[in-house]
């Protein structure tokens, strides 16, 4: 790539970043002009750093072709930009504001644009999704059953509604995305740049790395903590990753297991306040619900996501007599704390400002100042003009694959709204259920597994979330239980066979066989696929109702998977025969389930079986003594 095409991609990328950021402090532009801006700039960006295939990825130079689409996105994307007062104040789809030839033209040329640049960032997937709901906009007419037919819509008049509306391409995922992620994305750039990362492993390994198990158990807490600021669950595995799976490894874990403990840890960091994923964004903007209350709902399920991982882990590390690292290697905590603990410090100015009740997108900008500030404590982490320029470029960079990805499931958004599908699934879903709440609660997460696969996190609550909330709306569940059912389900779809894209990015660093560490990954997630039940029917666990209420669900819900986890494991104090395991699973099945009597039941039989542990301990010591 020339000197002149790299410095371009940069200014561009700059451009970009500092956009969201001015516009983060001196307020937002209309909306058409806040989204057009940063999807025209991602298109030039994607078309001039991105190559069309793979075999043209090898040549130091951008075809002439991608310099046609890059100059193009500037008009067709620029109208809407230009003329963002006149579509603000016209009537879609009316004879009186009919669409003109450019219009007609301008519209075709950016859907085409858009699914080149999702086909570039995410490969093929989401484009065939938006694809065919394009066809179902235009033809769904002709389909011959009643529940998927819809009224015929014009050509015209389709892109009228996706490319003249903000009910399309320019709706609600990519407002959010506009307005709130790309600032948290160029936070979390600056936080990089400032050495937040290295800062967490050393953090974690001070604290945990020589206990059993101790690798592992790294890679859980610095992947909370990291993937809190990424909001990306591959880019969590490929950050924290590259150090903790060869650190697992070289101690004795299995490569398989050491690619699902980073994946499923990873994946839990979008759940992990006080960011949580990119997605949580437009969860808020979605269910109504404050970004705050959001974010402090999702607190006691993530506390639980990561203590069952690191219970497992602990478990695991005493089937196979696991160590940690050599103490000698181990970082002394006052050492990192003093080279590096001023680092905490943006993560809790950005809590603070968020509990001040400033909103996410201002409350990312002084994160983002604060963390400049901040890092010119230590010589080691001071970010000079250099380095800030460069973590804006890092930003803009990784907010690409935000912006295409929202301007393109626009198409699936818009369609689904114009043609009443969504309402026509949740009806669907609730027939074949035969009325019974549980199965429908069942078919809706296996749809939200299903149309999530291969999709990054955003697009994946974005499809799933217009098929199952109005479901769940439809029988009576509360707003934000509905969306946090269907934001954990389509979270789980990175990590379930056979389209896991946090286990492939695992097992690609571990050097693993894929379809192993995906078993190994199920294995470990008891807690992950229980979860999103759990919350329809214990909604205290999202922090609503009375004090005394919530204590119980959560401690009953946090022994039950402590006893589901040992009987998966097979080992409690000691290796647990199959009728153990299958009474320890029991026993925890009792805890977690939503009744005060079966809840009684498994502590019940919990004491007994932990009381038949203490037992078999006495006797081994027993034995040893007489030895």
């Amino acid at each position: 790539m020339s000197q002149f095409t790299t410095y371009l991609i940069r200014l561009i990328a700059v451009g970009m970043a500092s956009f969201h950021v001015y516009t983060a402090y001196f307020g937002t532009f209309y909306p058409y002009v806040q989204r057009s801006v940063p999807v025209m700039l991602s298109l030039i960006l994607a078309f001039l750093s991105i190559r069309a295939s793979k075999s043209l990825a090898l040549q130091n130079r951008v075809p002439w072709y991608d310099w046609g689409l890059a100059l193009l996105s500037i008009p067709v994307i620029g109208y809407i930009t230009y003329y963002s007062d006149y579509l603000a104040n016209r009537w879609p789809m009316t004879p009186t504001y009919a669409m003109t030839n450019v219009e007609l033209l301008f519209a075709v040329l950016t859907i085409l644009l858009i699914l080149e640049a999702t086909r570039r960032v995410l490969g093929w997937l989401l484009v065939i999704v938006a694809a065919c709901a394009l066809a179902y906009i235009y033809f769904g007419e002709y389909i011959p059953f009643l529940m998927l037919r819809h009224r015929p819509f014009t050509f015209a008049h389709m892109l009228d509604y996706l490319y003249l509306t903000d009910n399309g391409v320019w709706g609600v995922a990519l407002g959010v995305a506009a307005t709130y992620i790309v600032l948290f994305v160029i936070f979390g750039a600056f936080a990089e740049k400032a050495g937040v990362s290295q800062f967490f492993i050393d953090f974690a390994n001070s604290i945990a790395g020589h206990t059993k198990g101790g690798p592992a158990k790294v890679a859980v807490v610095s992947s909370a903590l990291i993937g809190s600021v990424t909001g990306s669950t591959v880019a969590n595995v490929y950050t924290t990753g590259q150090f903790t799976i060869p650190m697992m490894i070289r101690l004795g874990y299995k490569r398989s297991v050491s690619g699902a403990i980073e994946a499923l840890a990873s994946n839990g960091g979008q759940i992990m306040p006080p960011i949580l994923g990119a997605a949580a964004f437009i969860l808020a903007a979605y269910s109504g619900v404050p970004y705050v209350k959001v974010a402090l709902a999702s607190l006691i399920p993530a506390l639980l996501y990561f203590g069952g991982l690191l219970w497992y882990i602990h478990l695991e590390a005493h089937k196979t007599g696991l160590v940690g690292i050599p103490r000698n290697e181990r970082p002394a905590l006052g050492k990192v704390l003093r080279k590096g603990g001023h680092l905490f410090s943006p993560l809790i100015a950005l809590i603070a400002a968020l509990a001040y009740g400033l909103s996410p997108m201002r409350a990312a900008f002084f994160g983002i100042v604060f963390t400049v500030l901040i890092s010119w404590l230590r010589k080691e982490t001071r970010l000079g003009p250099r380095q800030i320029l460069e973590a804006l470029e890092a930003g803009a960079m990784s907010s690409i694959m935000i912006i295409i990805t929202c301007a393109a499931v626009g198409f699936v958004i818009g369609g689904f709204l114009i043609t009443g599908l969504g309402l026509n699934v949740s009806s669907a879903i609730i027939t074949l259920s035969g009325g019974n709440f549980m199965a429908s609660l069942l078919l809706i997460g296996l749809a939200c597994i299903v149309l999530g696969m291969g999709m990054n996190t955003v697009a994946a609550f974005v499809l799933v979330s217009v098929v199952g909330t109005p479901a769940l709306l439809a029988q009576g569940v509360d707003e934000l239980v509905a969306y946090m059912f269907v934001f954990y389900f389509a979270l789980l779809s990175h990590i379930t066979p056979p389209v896991c894209l946090a286990i492939f990015a695992g097992a690609q660093i571990a050097g693993a066989n894929v379809w192993e560490t995906a078993f190994v990954g199920v294995k470990m997630s008891a807690v992950p696929y229980v979860l999103p039940f759990l919350v329809v029917f214990a909604p205290s666990l999202l922090l609503t109702g009375s004090p005394h209420v919530i204590a119980l669900d959560t401690f009953t819900t946090a022994i039950g998977f402590l006893l589901i986890i040992s009987g998966i494991q097979g080992w409690a104090l000691y290796r647990l025969s199959w009728t153990g395991q299958f009474l320890f699973f029991m026993a925890g099945a009792c805890f977690i389930w939503p009744m005060l009597t079966v809840k009684g039941i498994g502590a019940v039989l919990a004491i007994v079986l932990l009381a038949a542990q203490l037992l078999q301990r006495r006797r081994e010591s027993a034995r040893v003594a007489s030895r």
